[in-house]
C-alpha cells in the first residue's frame, strides 16, 4: 500500500478505488501529472446525521458502477497529483472498469463547484475530458 497514491495511512487490506479524472495539459509540462481522486466506502457518513452529511458527494451504488462495493466520491476531498507514467506502471493498481460519459459529466460538475480543486486542475480535467469526446463542459 505504500506505493498507492494518497495520504500516508495504513489501510491493511482495505481496497481503495481511484477515479482517473485527467492529466496536466500545459504543453511541454513535464512530468505529466495524472489527477485522480479516491472514493470511500463510509457511505453512512454522508447520510442524514452522518459526520459528512453536509458534504457534496456522488454515491456509486454497487452493481451500477465498476466498484465491488457501494462507495462515495467526496467533492470536499483534495484530488491527488501523481506522475502519469508511474501510475500507469504501478503493479499495485488494477483497472476495474470505465465510467460512462454521463457519469464523468456529473463528476466534473461536482468538481467545478468544489473548493478543493484549483482552477488549473479544473481546466486540466475539462481539457482531458474534451480530448476523449466529452464536450460542452463549464469553463
Amino acid at each position: 500500500m505504500d506505493q498507492i497514491p494518497g495520504p500516508p495511512i495504513r489501510l491493511g487490506n482495505k481496497t481503495r478505488w481511484f477515479i482517473y479524472l485527467g492529466h496536466t495539459t500545459t504543453p511541454f509540462e513535464q512530468p505529466i501529472l495524472a489527477h485522480i481522486c479516491t472514493t470511500t466506502t463510509s457511505v453512512d457518513d454522508f447520510k442524514k446525521g452522518g459526520k459528512r452529511a453536509s458534504h457534496k458527494c456522488l454515491i456509486f451504488e454497487k452493481g451500477k458502477y465498476p466498484f465491488d462495493q457501494e462507495c462515495v466520491l467526496d467533492y470536499a476531498e483534495d484530488p491527488y497529483a501523481y506522475k502519469k507514467a508511474d501510475l500507469e506502471s504501478n503493479r499495485n493498481i488494477e483497472l476495474m472498469g470505465k465510467l460512462n460519459d454521463q457519469t464523468m459529466r456529473v463528476i466534473y460538475e461536482g468538481i467545478y463547484f468544489s473548493r478543493s480543486y484549483s482552477r488549473k486542475i479544473k481546466m486540466d480535467i475539462r481539457e482531458s475530458l474534451q480530448q476523449i469526446g466529452i464536450k460542452g463542459l463549464r469553463k
